[in-house]
């Protein structure tokens, strides 16, 4: 998860099929995902299901490694992502 620790300038001008451009689509995903409504039940499970469909669907290719609630963790923090549960989207 080296990519991570990429610039955001570095981010976006990666290519899409690089690491570092993977985990720029990840971030792009997340932060739509997190900028969803989450004051009922269902907008809570809606925006869960976004953060977990953003991890299970960009982080996972871009992950060198099994994702793990530690791993999302780090990569979150090192992206400067609002706090969420690291575990949505992890097998």
């Amino acid at each position: 998860m080296n990519a991570a620790h990429a610039s955001a300038t570095a981010r976006a001008n990666a290519a899409p099929n690089s690491r570092v451009g993977q985990i720029a689509s990840y971030e792009q995903a997340m932060l739509s995902a997190l900028a969803l409504p989450a004051f009922t039940p269902t907008q809570v499970a809606y925006r869960n299901s976004a953060i977990a469909s953003a991890r299970a669907q960009e982080l996972d290719d871009a992950a060198n490694r099994p994702l793990s609630a530690a791993v999302v963790a780090r990569v979150d923090s090192l992206l400067g992502l609002p706090p969420s549960d690291p575990r949505l989207g992890v097998r």
